[in-house]
């Protein structure tokens, strides 16, 4: 009965060990709406502001909607105009940010967006923009 309760104990201190040293995180959602005639190109410039409690920025994805012959680029900047990254936001999907970002306080996206369908004098298109930020807790 005593080793049962050392392992217990041993055990239950490793799962508190292990969950104590994972990451905080947190995600920002971005809707951006877009309704665009057939063959044109639109553009937009928002702004990523980091939330206190987490560190860098370690994710970004995207889920469109009516995504029906539409090409969809993000780029990705810091707020002194480093370029972090361009993605495709045209598919559901999500990107690594390959070296951490910077622990900068706000980044800035840039959205384009072309319609190339043609089937329709107007296509309306929307796209849910994720950002995840990470933070160390010790």
């Amino acid at each position: 009965m005593l080793l049962y309760s050392k392992l217990k104990t041993t055990t239950l201190f490793a799962l508190f060990a292990a969950f104590h040293s994972f990451a905080a995180e947190q995600e920002l959602l971005i809707t951006t709406d877009f309704l665009l005639k057939a063959g044109a190109a639109q553009s937009r410039i928002f702004t990523i502001n980091k939330p206190a409690h987490v560190d860098h920025l370690v994710m970004v994805g995207f889920n469109p909607v009516k995504a029906l012959a539409i090409d969809c680029q993000l780029s990705l900047y810091t707020s002194a105009g480093a370029r972090l990254g361009s993605y495709n936001c045209g598919e559901r999907q999500s990107y690594q940010v390959k070296l951490p970002a910077p622990a900068a306080t706000q980044f800035e996206a840039r959205i384009e967006v072309s319609n190339n369908n043609f089937t329709a004098a107007t296509t309306s298109f929307s796209v849910i923009n994720r950002f995840k930020f990470v933070s160390a807790t010790r």
